[in-house]
Order: structure tokens, then C-alpha cells, then sequence
């Protein structure tokens, strides 16, 4: 195996020792996370856009909003843009935060009336204060992994699907005949069939993915908190899982998950990815209605 609630607004002069690095009033924040954090720290140039802008944070009672300074209200949802954001977040995590993932492309800016940062402090660190304290003091012993089930032959099992299907089988068999014969005396309906048969054994093949992943949910549901089912890519691939587990249980997922490849005897690969920020669990959405 490869491995909400709102609070009574506080004064935003409270917020002191913060890093000014938002406080142009045409400059904007992007906000990539909330962590648990003391004190206004950076994680040095690794935010969203060409030039990597610095990443840092700006903290209010033991909850801290990481942001990087943008020119820009909105970014391409692009491949790269999206990673950078999610390599933000592991960045961030790897240095032992929880982190509470925020939506792509969240950001505030400045005007004349309010600087970027003064809208960060008060619109997410004063006015969801409690609601944030609370979700890190419950992911802080949380973590989440992803866990992708493959079969290794896929030949063999097409030929399960053939021989345990009596009407697959059969139209395979009349087809196989008709293509032994000459052309000419090949029947009318023989590009029918075959897309027939084609769409009866994606049919099966579906279906037994399904019962497959079912399988390797019911395994994995005694030590997560939480579970998601993503779309599976590819004809291989019967299960692509996020779970939500305590760190505690990571150990009892990496030995069931070895267990099953075992017990399947060469006939599935799973792999296990993370940990990684809980972004299938967890999207904040940060609004800037003043």
C-alpha cells in the first residue's frame, strides 16, 4: 500500500502588533486559511500569483487569517492557481497548525473608507471569533486523508464481468461468431450489437465498482469521523475516498487498508495520501458586507 455562530463585535483598536503589509487602502488580502495561532508570523513567498507574494499572518486572540497582498480582486481558477492555494495550506500545516480551509479566490480589498486588513480583522477575526476558536479546538486532533482503490488486472475483470453476466456472455459469444464469418454474411445489426454489449459491460462495471468501494467504505467507517466519496477516474480506479479521522487513528486506516491488499492477494492497490488540509470538509466562506 502506497501511502456558525456570530459574536458581539469587539473594537478593532484591540488588534495591536499586527503587520502592516495591508494597510494601503488600494492594496487587497488574499485569504487562504484560518490556523491557530499567537502571535503574526510568515511563512515567507509562497502565495497565489506570478510573484509569489509573502505569505503571513495576522492574529487576534489565538485565531490567526493568513493572507498574502494582491493587485488583483479576483484570480483565473486555474490548475496552478488552485495548487498554490492548497500548497499554502499544507505549507502552513506541515509547521504543525490546524488549519480551516477558505474558499479560492477570497479576497479583500481596500478603499478609501477601510484598508484590506482592517476588513480581515474585523470581518473575520472579531465577528466570527467564537466560531472560529470553536472549529480549530475540534480539528486540532484531526486530519484528512485520501484514499484511492485500484484493481491491479483489469483484464481479469472484464472476464468476471463476462462470465458472471448471462446476457453479457451470451451477446459476446454471438458477436465473437458473426466476426468469424465471412463479411458478407456478417449481420445488418452487428455495429449495434457491439455498442450494446459495450454499454452493458460499462453498466456492470459500474455496478461493481460500486459494491467494491461500499466494501472499503464499510472498513474504513469504524475509525473516521467523517467520510466523503469523490468521483473515481478511469476504469481501474473503484473508489476515491477523504476521510476525516483523528490523528490518533491514523495507524488503525494504514493497517486495515494493508490488510484488505493482503486479503485481495495482489488483486487491488490502495494507496493512502496525507495528511492534507480538510478542504473536502471544510470551506469557509468569508463575506465583506461592511
Amino acid at each position: 500500500m502506497s501511502i456558525a455562530t456570530t459574536t458581539e463585535p469587539k473594537s478593532a483598536a484591540k488588534l495591536s502588533g499586527q503587520s502592516n503589509k495591508g494597510e494601503n487602502q488600494g492594496c487587497g488580502l488574499y485569504v487562504y486559511c484560518i490556523i491557530d495561532c499567537d502571535h503574526p508570523e510568515s511563512f515567507g513567498q509562497i502565495g497565489v500569483g506570478e510573484d509569489q507574494p509573502e505569505v503571513f499572518v495576522i492574529e487576534h486572540e489565538g485565531v490567526g487569517a493568513v493572507v498574502s497582498a494582491t493587485p488583483c480582486d479576483k484570480y483565473d481558477i486555474s490548475r496552478d492557481n488552485v495548487l498554490a492555494h492548497q500548497r499554502v495550506m499544507e505549507a502552513i500545516m506541515q509547521q504543525g497548525h490546524t488549519v480551516l480551509p477558505i474558499r479560492f479566490n477570497t479576497i479583500a480589498d481596500g478603499n478609501d473608507s477601510k484598508s484590506a486588513q482592517r476588513r480581515v480583522e474585523e470581518n473575520v477575526l472579531i465577528d466570527r471569533l467564537d466560531e472560529f476558536s470553536s472549529l480549530l479546538a475540534t480539528m486540532r486532533c484531526r486530519v484528512e486523508l485520501g484514499v484511492k482503490a485500484l484493481w491491479s488486472d483489469m483484464k481479469s475483470v472484464f472476464t468476471e464481468i463476462a462470465e458472471s453476466d448471462e446476457r453479457i456472455r451470451q451477446l459476446r459469444e454471438k458477436l465473437l461468431a458473426a466476426l468469424q464469418a465471412p463479411p458478407a454474411r456478417r449481420p445488418r445489426n452487428l455495429m449495434h450489437a457491439q455498442v450494446k454489449l459495450g454499454e452493458m459491460v460499462k453498466e456492470a462495471l459500474e455496478a461493481k465498482k460500486l459494491e467494491a468501494e461500499e466494501k472499503l467504505t464499510a472498513i474504513l467507517k469504524p475509525f473516521t469521523a467523517d467520510l466523503k466519496k469523490n468521483k473515481p477516474f478511469g476504469d481501474a480506479m473503484f473508489a476515491n475516498l477523504a476521510i476525516l479521522v483523528e490523528k490518533s487513528w491514523q495507524a488503525d486506516i494504514t493497517s486495515a487498508l494493508s490488510s484488505l491488499e493482503t486479503e485481495q492477494a495482489g488483486k487491488v492497490k490502495l494507496r493512502c495520501v496525507g495528511p492534507v488540509p480538510p478542504s473536502n470538509f471544510i470551506e469557509l466562506v468569508i463575506t465583506w458586507d461592511d
